[in-house]
């Protein structure tokens, strides 16, 4: 029995070695008060294949609105690369290695609500599912990527419940639909809306 303690030790250091930037440690800013966050509203999206615009959720997921806002205040998305398509299902982009596996070093809390994954929803990606031998998860609670977000090319139920909606796209769907694997990221603006919502 000893041995598989070793391999199951071995395969979580393992997913912490190859994931490091979604290890469970907390962004690097505190997160504003509630009137503050909530006046984070809007964000326009500037792609290699034009322009999307986006309404933000604060309401539902004030971490990763602020986040997305830090994120986007420094720069972070810029010339970064989609890095995954899946035609029908989504365009994820957000990761500096380009290859799924990197972030800003941070993860943040899941923050679930009740609004569905249809087409154009905005949400973050999450850590993987790693099960020992026995099918017990390794990592129970997995949080949200630090800067890995995803803009739905469809309908997605199964993601329901299982990823942070923080947002939906209000124009520019011509543009999300032409986005492929390999598109850039030019830039991200977040705006504040003045005097609240």
């Amino acid at each position: 029995m000893k041995w598989i303690s070793k391999i199951v030790l071995i395969a979580f250091l393992l997913v912490n070695q190859a994931y490091p930037a979604q290890a469970e440690i907390d962004p690097p800013f505190e997160l504003p008060g509630r009137n503050e966050v909530l006046k984070i509203r809007s964000a326009i999206l500037e792609t290699s294949k034009g322009t999307i615009f986006i309404e933000l959720f604060p309401e539902d997921a004030p971490w990763h609105v602020a986040n997305f806002k830090y994120l986007a205040d420094k720069g972070f998305y810029n010339e970064l690369k989609f890095h995954l398509y899946k035609p029908g299902y989504l365009i994820q982009g957000g990761d500096p290695r380009g290859n799924g596996l990197g972030g800003p070093g941070y993860t943040l809390p899941p923050e679930f609500s009740e609004r569905h994954h249809r087409f154009g929803t905005l949400s973050m990606s999450r850590q993987p599912d790693v099960s020992d031998s026995r099918g017990r998860q390794i990592n129970p609670g997995r949080r949200s990527s630090g800067s890995q977000f995803r803009l739905l090319l469809g309908e997605a139920d199964n993601m329901d419940g299982q990823f942070t909606v923080f947002g939906k796209v209000v124009g520019g769907a011509d543009v999300l639909e032409a986005l492929r694997e390999q598109d850039t990221i030019t830039g991200l603006r977040v705006f504040i809306r003045e005097g609240g919502r």
